[in-house]
């Protein structure tokens, strides 16, 4: 039987957030190797956008739907630890509607790397461009902070990019596991139970 899991807002999320990191890495791919575009208003654009999605996530995981709360996947250490080790010895592990222990801890750890993405593009974009919102209220950004967030900024995408992989992974691994489509089910919006 099919259950609706994720409700329209949150595979709207999914998918543009796909989109527009893919877009948003892409430009400053781009960036390095063209001398005739410039894609630095392209990728501006793209990170209001996801700074926009993230903070709308937050909140939806407040008062949205039951499986878009955040607290539909927070779970016992004992459960995480049970569903790492299903995975490693692909066993059967309990079957879960919403996201799994691992899964859920991925979601907390895809948006605090969003997070620091967006914080320190808004600082770097200050800082160096003189541009943005922290340039527009006048909040001081020393040399040394701004040597360290434009590290930050330009490091934290790797990162996330083995994030994204490791996520990409688990799904692949718990649709072998539980038989079950999880890409359709972000399209569709419904699992079976």
């Amino acid at each position: 039987m099919k259950e609706k899991v994720w409700d329209l807002f949150v595979r709207f999320f999914h998918w543009s957030l796909v989109l527009s990191f893919t877009a948003a890495y892409l430009t400053v791919e781009f960036g390095h190797y063209s001398e005739k575009y410039d894609f630095d208003e392209v990728h501006e654009f793209l990170g209001y956008f996801i700074a926009f999605l993230v903070i709308t996530r937050i909140v939806w995981g407040f008062i949205g739907s039951k499986y878009a709360k955040f607290a539909s996947f927070i779970f016992k250490p004992s459960e995480y630890i049970s569903n790492f080790k299903a995975i490693l010895t692909n066993k059967h592990d309990k079957h879960y509607m919403g996201h799994n222990p691992l899964g859920g801890a991925m979601v907390f750890a895809l948006i605090s790397g969003l997070l620091i993405l967006v914080f320190s593009g808004l600082v770097l974009l200050g800082w160096s461009e003189y541009m943005g919102p922290v340039w527009a209220l006048g909040i001081p950004v020393s040399e040394s902070f701004g040597e360290i967030i434009q590290f930050i900024h330009y490091e934290v995408p790797e990162l996330m990019l083995l994030l994204i992989g490791a996520h990409i992974l688990g799904v692949f691994v718990a649709m072998k596991q539980h038989k079950e489509n999880l890409v359709k089910s972000m399209f569709t919006g419904y699992k079976e139970s």
